[in-house]
């Protein structure tokens, strides 16, 4: 127990010292060295957050000397200065935007084709609603077995009532 106040006793002490020790010189000079190690990590974090926010070496190189020269303001004139988005941003928001236009694009391109049939004999694009192909006038809806409805040539079943319907053959298969 005594040997822990002796160490209380010896830190007292030695703070003691030390405060004796330190003048107003070493104080100033310490705040000095302080003030430099700041500026050098201000400068440093401006270098990496530059690069990452433009590829122009003219803005740059300005920002760099504003911080340089101008510390402590320059960091609030840089703050003021410096590009909003970074180039990995810029690089994303431009990769989104491409991505919406590419799915419009592939919306319209599906939109357009679910309207679109084509003749089975020359795959001519058609209107579901024609009875006949405009190029080579073939008869492109023909009558239920069954129901007797009309329905497209080529369909496999009457979607009214199931019936199978005989497969027809294109022009390159005969």
């Amino acid at each position: 127990m005594n040997d822990l106040l002796g160490l209380e006793l010896d830190f007292w002490e030695y703070t003691k010292i030390l405060w004796e020790v330190i003048t107003f010189e070493i104080f100033i000079k310490f705040m000095i060295v302080y003030f430099f190690i700041i500026w050098i990590a201000i400068l440093v974090w401006v270098i990496k957050d530059i690069n990452n926010r433009t590829s122009s070496i003219l803005l740059q190189i300005v920002s760099i000397l504003i911080v340089l020269l101008l510390t402590p303001f320059g960091v609030f004139i840089y703050l003021l200065i410096r590009p909003g988005k970074t180039l990995f941003e810029k690089y994303y928001e431009e990769i989104e935007e491409n991505l919406d236009m590419i799915s419009e694009f592939v919306e319209d391109k599906t939109k357009d084709l679910e309207g679109r049939h084509h003749c089975l004999q020359c795959e001519t694009p058609i209107s579901q609603d024609f009875k006949f192909c405009p190029n080579c006038k073939v008869n492109l809806k023909i009558e239920c077995r069954s129901c007797k409805k009309e329905i497209i040539d080529g369909w496999k079943i009457c979607p009214y009532c199931g019936e199978k319907q005989k497969k027809k053959q294109k022009k390159s298969e005969k």
